[in-house]
């Protein structure tokens, strides 16, 4: 699990993102959306 000073990890966010859909507060497009483009950055930093 990757962890930096100025956030969370993508795990924590991604598991957030979950709860958010499952009580409702976003649709699975947004939550598709927005795992996504966690991942991605993910993927940047660790190039950087």
């Amino acid at each position: 699990m990757k962890t930096y000073s100025k956030g969370m990890p993508i795990e924590i966010g991604i598991k957030r993102l979950s709860l958010l859909k499952e009580k409702g507060l976003i649709t699975e497009e947004i939550f598709s959306d927005a795992e996504e483009l966690l991942l991605k950055s993910e993927m940047d930093i660790s190039k950087e």
